[in-house]
């Protein structure tokens, strides 16, 4: 996982809503267990304290009631592997230890008893009490010992406690990443597609299925797209007719001028003339970019449609190596698409050397690639070249052009589901790229 994408994951909404729950959620744990151990010990370790002593004093009483002649067989029968008996000459539990009055009166043998010693261990874990030894002095002057190793009343039942509420976190986070998840991915796909606005800035709301908080920010969210697209489009409009207005007294003032006798006042005004007709001829070409003019799309030849702009170029006087060629079907809108081809090829004819062009299939996409060996484009303009009415060093020396030659292909790029690109070092040359859907993908 690469580390934008990990920043991008840590601090998703879906996390932020999980890893507080998660961390509750362990605390809580922490303290149910921790009162459980506490509140259980003390009672646990009594009752097996009870048990393992009546257990021990049940059986020595019962070696102790026997003739001694039996007792030895007796102490062999009742050995167990967790518990050790037998009648001996000598105390198993030198030092007494000392007990509660209840467990005292389990152990309070008949008066003939000489003594009885009892040594407790509850040093266990939870519920758990080991080492009980007792030892009764007979009349005789021997001693019937018994010793237990361990009794345990919650060791069982402890783990499955602890499995339960370890079965109980891993569903409640289970169901809190799933609930997380149901909020989450509408946003997602919320985000997904306004990012992949449409060049018609609708933005589809069918199938966001989402909570009603949601919605709402998703109805906001298209309610002020829907503001922008229709302030964008009366500003373009305005600029449109304002452009198509213009070419009118563009076309007087280039009759007027061809009546003028001065041969090299009329050039110069004959070249303003045109400069500025093609000026606002860009602006209508760089408005009506993003929707090709209403222009229907269809499917056509890229290679075809590359060569018939390189045979123009030709005619014109300016020659272009064309390289590889590989068969490409668009569904494009062809007035549109051929503009842009053309406006790449153009700069490229006009601030480079030795331009060339070739097109490329590349999985599910279409590739026109046009490069040069110019001079190239300073980085700090390399940003900048797609802006409209940006002129790089070379054209604004020249004085031409209007800075819409490359927004222009962008915006058409763009109609039609695609991108432009440009890479370019000083002193070696630039290399554009316009990429396609192929008509297979599209």
């Amino acid at each position: 996982m690469t580390a934008p994408r990990r920043s991008r994951w840590l601090n998703s909404f879906a996390l932020q809503i999980l890893a507080p729950g998660a961390l509750a959620l362990i605390v809580l744990l922490g303290v149910s267990l921790a009162l459980h151990s506490y509140i259980l010990r003390d009672a646990a370790e009594r009752g097996a304290a009870e048990v393992a002593v009546s257990r021990i004093y049940s059986t020595v009483r019962q070696i102790a009631s026997l003739p001694p002649d039996e007792r030895t067989g007796a102490a062999r029968r009742n050995s167990t592997p967790d518990m050790e008996v037998e009648w001996s000459a000598r105390t198993a539990v030198p030092d007494g230890s000392d007990l509660d009055d209840d467990l005292r009166a389990i152990v309070s043998g008949p008066p003939e008893w000489l003594a009885v010693r009892v040594r407790l261990d509850a040093s266990g874990t939870s519920g758990n009490v080991q080492d009980v030894a007792i030892s009764v002095q007979l009349p005789d002057s021997t001693w019937v010992n018994a010793k237990l190793r361990a009794v345990s009343l919650l060791s069982a039942d402890d783990v499955a406690f602890r499995i339960a509420i370890m079965l109980t976190a891993g569903t409640l986070l289970a169901l809190a990443a799933f609930a997380s998840r149901l909020i989450a991915k509408p946003l997602a796909l919320l985000a997904t597609r306004a990012r992949n606005l449409p060049a018609n800035g609708v933005l589809k709301l069918d199938g966001l299925a989402s909570p009603t908080e949601v919605r709402d920010v998703a109805e906001a969210l298209e309610a002020a797209t829907s503001r922008t697209r229709e302030l964008l489009q009366q500003r373009s409009l305005a600029l449109g007719a304002l452009s198509h207005d213009l070419l009118s007294p563009l076309a007087r003032m280039r009759l007027r001028a061809e009546d003028i006798v001065d041969d090299h006042a009329r050039g110069r005004m004959l070249q303003d003339v045109r400069e500025m007709a093609e000026m606002v001829t860009d602006v209508l070409a760089y408005l009506r970019g993003g929707d090709g003019g209403g222009e229907a799309a269809t499917r056509i030849s890229l290679v075809s449609l590359v060569q018939v702009v390189v045979d123009e170029c030709a005619e014109e006087g300016a020659l272009l190596e064309e390289r590889a060629y590989e068969d490409s079907t668009v569904l494009a809108q062809p007035t549109a698409l051929k503009r842009a081809i053309r406006n790449v090829l153009g700069n490229a004819v006009k601030y480079g050397r030795s331009p060339w062009v070739e097109v490329l299939r590349r999985g599910n996409e279409a590739i026109v690639a046009v490069g040069d060996s110019g001079p190239g484009v300073a980085p700090g303009d390399l940003e900048r070249v797609f802006e409209p009415f940006f002129r790089g060093d070379e054209a604004r020396a020249a004085g031409e052009g209007s800075g819409l030659g490359l927004p222009t292909a962008k915006a058409i790029a763009e109609a039609h589901g695609g991108r432009l690109e440009m890479q370019s070092i000083q002193g070696i040359g630039t290399v554009v790229k316009l990429t396609l859907p192929s008509a297979r993908a599209a």
